[in-house]
């Protein structure tokens, strides 16, 4: 029996592969193609915590735990004949696909990384879904959506579908979608491509919509050598970890805007447990599948207070800096979500934010000086409203060329 993890090398896909690899009497198959390390250099960050390559990695984690059930094939997820032959030669029971660009900042940089990440993430998803049909049509594919594809509706955020009065009757509809990046576009038509591929084939699937992960630790990276990548620069790093490294490098903390933009949260530790529940309790044959899962809702003002509050502890004073929103988003809006299903399925969330965020501040402060080496890169350079000319390079458009000849080669083939 077998389990495939596209994107294996992440943030999530990494710590998802050791915790299965640990629980499971099974083989577990990564699949990477490490480009998110060149990406995150290609804007000046790195991972605060040092992490090896994937044969290093495999390697800590077979001492740690003295099995020998988990591998790392390094390979282009865009490259149909790829996807092709992995799900011929394994037949997987469970695919998680998390073999994605994750960066909202990144996409908006200019045109070149908006087509980068709308060929790269829909590519992948197509490819993993065309070859499930030929080569192992039972296959569950669990994909990592995002709370991002809703944007901030003023009604309540359902699980999938909702019903909705009209001219004096009932339907019931898919969600609406109101992406608020190139990047979140790219999901929403990994969304619907899932969706479509369930309707004519019965393709059995999860869709998980996250909210935003944060944490650098989960039960089973319990060493340096089996850490996650752990990422803080203004277009790779997620809210809590730049408002460390600003406190870190500054003792600064930039409040975008209003400050009253709200998101949800959940820790890295019940992100992974819930992929996992997902893959023991898999949709029914046939069945698409819609989750929410957030677990804390804050406004990055809120987060602010609660981070300077943390660092007080350890001596940091830092000032509240006001700048201009990058992004084009609601200011001040309500955000409702409705996440009930994992609860039914047994899913219960093992920690919160404040428990976390210490950790997540320790491990950064035990590596600032790779986060003071790294400063100029914390501060927001990507803006929604304009074209960053200057963000293109030679390995971004070497990687668009490639992709969009295989994609031309794959639709032509069909």
């Amino acid at each position: 029996m077998t389990v495939m993890v596209f994107g294996a090398d992440g943030y999530i896909g990494w710590a998802l592969s050791v915790k299965l690899a640990k629980e499971l009497d099974e083989e577990i198959i990564g699949v990477d193609n490490l480009v998110t390390r060149r990406l995150v250099e290609e804007v000046g960050g790195t991972s605060a915590l040092p992490i090896g390559m994937p044969e290093e990695r495999v390697r800590a984690y077979e001492e740690t735990y003295g099995r020998k059930n988990l591998k790392i094939i390094v390979g282009d997820l865009t490259d149909p004949d790829l996807v092709d032959r992995l799900i011929e030669k394994y037949k997987p029971h469970t695919v998680y696909h998390l073999a994605q660009q994750r960066s909202a900042p990144y996409s908006m940089i200019d045109r070149d990384h908006a087509i980068y990440t709308q060929v790269n993430n829909v590519l992948t998803n197509l490819n993993l879904i065309f070859a499930v049909k030929k080569h192992s049509p039972k296959t569950h594919i669990i994909k990592m959506g995002t709370m991002g594809e809703y944007g901030t509706p003023p009604y309540t955020i359902e699980e999938g579908w909702m019903t909705v009065k009209y001219r004096g009757k009932r339907y019931r509809i898919m969600v609406p979608r109101d992406p608020g990046s190139w990047y979140h576009i790219s999901k929403v038509f990994d969304t619907y491509n899932i969706m479509f591929a369930n309707k004519i084939w019965g393709i059995r699937a999860t869709d998980v919509q996250q909210g935003v992960v944060y944490g650098s630790r989960t039960d089973d990276l319990i060493n340096d050598g089996l850490n996650t990548r752990l990422d803080f620069d203004g277009v790779w790093g997620t809210v809590i970890n730049k408002y460390f490294a600003q406190v870190i490098a500054f003792n600064k903390l930039l409040i975008y805007g209003t400050g009253l933009m709200k998101r949800s949260f959940l820790s890295l530790q019940d992100s992974i447990d819930c992929l996992f529940l997902l893959g023991q309790k898999p949709a029914d044959e046939g069945e698409y599948r819609v989750v929410n899962q957030m677990e804390e809702v804050y406004s990055t003002l809120e987060l602010a207070k609660k981070v300077r509050r943390l660092v007080s502890k350890y001596g940091f004073d830092p000032e509240f800096v006001r700048i201009p929103d990058p992004r084009i988003e609601k200011q001040r809006h309500k955000y409702r979500v409705v996440h009930r299903k994992l609860r039914k399925l047994g899913f219960r969330p093992k920690y919160t934010m404040d428990k976390v965020m210490e950790t997540i501040f320790s491990d950064m402060l035990a590596h600032e000086d790779v986060i003071k080496a790294h400063a100029d890169a914390i501060w927001p350079r990507v803006y929604w409203d304009r074209l960053n000319e200057e963000g293109k390079t030679t390995y971004l458009k070497a990687l668009n060329a490639r992709m969009i000849n295989n994609s031309k080669a794959y639709t032509e083939g069909l």
